[in-house]
């Protein structure tokens, strides 16, 4: 039997904030306050004077060892230096994804990515079936990969070897409604997008920027209002991902004011940056920031700020899909729709949003739990065993410093790109210790943990009733 006990915090959740201690007994929180003193009987202290204890982060948007099929590459980090990356960042639960090819079994899909990332990660993880051919006997597999703990499926309504149009979004979405299943949506209309990339090719327009131009606001609220309104049809609960825009976060807003069960996700880089950044100064720099959906312009990130403060966006995920510049995002250099489309974000999700968020007052420390961690957790299915500091709920923590400060540069980060989008902003409040099932394996932004010691999450049949 293995004890620890951690004395000193003040322990932070999605409900209060206090200054407690909490008792663990193999990687499960087994008391909290004046119980986990007089339970404790002998076992090791940590001291956590000074500093916020918190549920790990569940980071439900990653890609890692993801294939870019008609580029012929794969994201920058694999299971383990993605995972290295994200218990830096105070992250001990990830979400990734497994992806289906035309003619594939999702079952088969499954497997296969599961051992692939059993032998790699460091922290727990979880994956989302993309689904990209809707047949008969794949809308027959749906009901069985959520009865075996797999309940979300990614639905692209864009990119042409991935998109799957209405008819067969409606099926997926019957099939998940059913069963206590969710769908994850990316949200852009094909057709708009592929009329734009086509008039900018043939106008000669190559750049970065037009990658942005090709990609409007629009296009992200039509296809957000048509996946909101075709699940309510069939009564499905759904995720929108990565909502960027102000048109998108109110699109999520008025659904959920009319009893849809919808939930919505932002990432950093949508609240922090704009598209400024697609400024061609000939260097080809503007290719780093090349992403799906595109950054907005000044303005969308206050809209999204508001979103998360009045409820009406619930959870705050990376997106991490790290591609290297120098011989990745280069390959675009005369064709933007070549520019691989993805930021890497994971070990700097957390830190970026508790400093832009808690630390300037956008959000209480309670609410940021909330995004990173419990509402996660209870949209796809990991909750209370994760995303919480209740008794009975894994030792997943993160230990905050809210008095640290550092610049963000890249060469004191884990994934393996040769670049950071948020090069040079200045936080303050940051991880220093990050916990995973009792163990620690991340101190002080380096890591300690043993490759492959990552277990899968046990993930539960989702209801609407469970949205945030």
């Amino acid at each position: 039997m293995s004890e620890l006990v951690i004395q000193g915090g003040t322990l932070v959740d999605a409900r209060r904030s206090e200054p407690a201690d909490l008792l663990i007994r193999d990687g499960r929180i087994v008391a909290r306050g004046a119980a986990a003193t007089e339970q404790a009987s002998g076992a090791p202290e940590m001291d956590a004077t000074g500093l916020l204890v918190m549920p790990g982060g569940i980071d439900t948007h990653t890609h890692m060892a993801h294939p870019i099929d008609r580029m012929g590459i794969t994201t920058a980090d694999d299971f383990h230096t993605g995972t290295v990356a994200a218990a830096c960042g105070g992250v001990t639960t990830i979400i990734d994804f497994a992806l289906q090819r035309k003619g594939d079994r999702l079952a088969d899909v499954m497997e296969r990515r599961l051992e692939e990332v059993a032998a790699d990660a460091v922290v727990d993880y979880g994956l989302h079936m993309i689904v990209t051919d809707v047949r008969d006997d794949v809308v027959a597999e749906v009901p069985e990969l959520i009865g075996a703990g797999h309940p979300s499926f990614k639905i692209y309504m864009t990119y042409a070897d991935k998109v799957v149009h209405d008819e067969a979004l409606l099926r997926v979405l019957e099939a998940t409604a059913d069963n206590g299943g969710l769908v994850y949506l990316h949200c852009e209309n094909d057709c708009a997008v592929n009329h734009l990339i086509h008039r900018f090719l043939e106008a000669g327009h190559t750049q970065p920027a037009y990658h942005a131009r090709s990609r409007p606001p629009q296009v992200e609220a039509e296809a957000t209002n048509r996946a909101i309104l075709l699940a309510e049809v069939v009564g499905a609960p759904i995720c929108i991902a990565h909502v960027t825009s102000a048109e998108a976060a109110e699109a999520v807003a008025r659904a959920r004011d009319r009893g849809i069960a919808v939930a919505g996700e932002t990432c950093p880089q949508y609240l922090v940056l704009t598209e400024d950044r697609y400024h061609d100064n000939g260097d080809f720099e503007a290719a780093k920031y090349v992403c799906s959906p595109p950054l907005r312009p000044a303005g969308h990130p206050e809209a999204l700020w508001s979103a998360l403060g009045d409820g009406s966006l619930q959870q705050v995920s990376s997106d991490h899909a790290p591609f290297r510049f120098a011989d990745q995002k280069t390959q675009g250099r005369d064709d933007f729709t070549r520019i691989p489309n993805g930021l890497p974000g994971v070990e700097t999700r957390l830190p970026i949003l508790f400093s832009e968020g808690v630390t300037t007052g956008r959000i209480s420390a309670n609410r940021f739990v909330e995004l990173v961690s419990t509402n996660p957790a209870r949209i796809f299915g990991l909750y209370p065993r994760k995303g919480s500091l209740e008794v009975g709920a894994d030792a997943d923590l993160v230990f905050f410093d809210p008095q640290a400060q550092a610049v963000v540069d890249a060469t004191d980060l884990h994934s393996a790109v040769d670049y950071n989008p948020f090069e040079g902003m200045r936080l303050k409040g940051l991880p220093v210790l990050t916990i995973s099932r009792g163990e620690v394996v991340a101190r002080d932004g380096e890591p300690t943990a043993v490759r492959g010691r990552g277990r899968p999450a046990e993930r539960s049949r989702v209801s609407a009733a469970a949205l945030p």
